[in-house]
């Protein structure tokens, strides 16, 4: 069976909220990727702002 690398899938919402800080980074390095489209940069950028406006509160139900 072969072994899974990193913590596995996002669950939910939640999950995401805690991985946020490591996956940051890569979505960064994604939106400045030459290949994107600059709409799709922009896009990206305007969710990174999103999630890192994201806290606690906004997360109950």
């Amino acid at each position: 069976m072969p072994q899974m690398k990193g913590p596995g899938p996002i669950v939910d919402l939640v999950d995401f909220y805690h991985r946020w800080p490591t996956l940051k980074g890569s979505m960064q390095a994604l939106a400045n990727d030459p290949q994107l489209c600059p709409e799709e940069q922009e896009t990206l950028n305007w969710l990174i702002l999103l999630a890192d406006r994201v806290g606690p509160a906004d997360l109950r139900d």
